[in-house]
């Protein structure tokens, strides 16, 4: 059983160390702890880097549930608009008001 670093490993890969580190949080590539270091097998490097077969495609939605959804998307940011209302003479910086408004969060958890 041959031990690599993650700096062997994505040398052999061709990727960087960082992806090489995203495989093994991801489970893609298993490793094990040896003192402070990751080592990873040689073997397992090797079947990540062997060609898989696709995965046959999912169902996926047509594009008028894909536009459906876009529509509740907009309807939700709209009623999130109209929550917060609008008032051109206000000012645009809540942290202006902030005591203002503590006081009135205040005044409508206490009555």
């Amino acid at each position: 059983m041959e031990l690599l670093t993650v700096e062997e490993t994505a040398a052999m890969l061709r990727v960087s160390k960082v992806t090489v580190r995203r495989f093994i949080a991801d489970g893609r590539l298993p490793a094990v702890k040896v003192g402070r270091a990751v080592r990873v097998e040689k073997a397992a490097a090797e079947r990540v880097a062997q060609p898989t077969t696709p995965k046959p495609p999912t169902s996926r939605s047509t594009s008028r549930e894909h536009h459906g959804q876009q529509e509740n998307a907009v309807a939700a940011l709209r009623k999130l608009v109209g929550i917060a209302g609008y008032d051109p003479n206000a000012p645009t910086d809540v942290s202006e008001n902030k005591l203002k408004y503590l006081a009135e969060a205040y005044e409508d958890t206490h009555e």
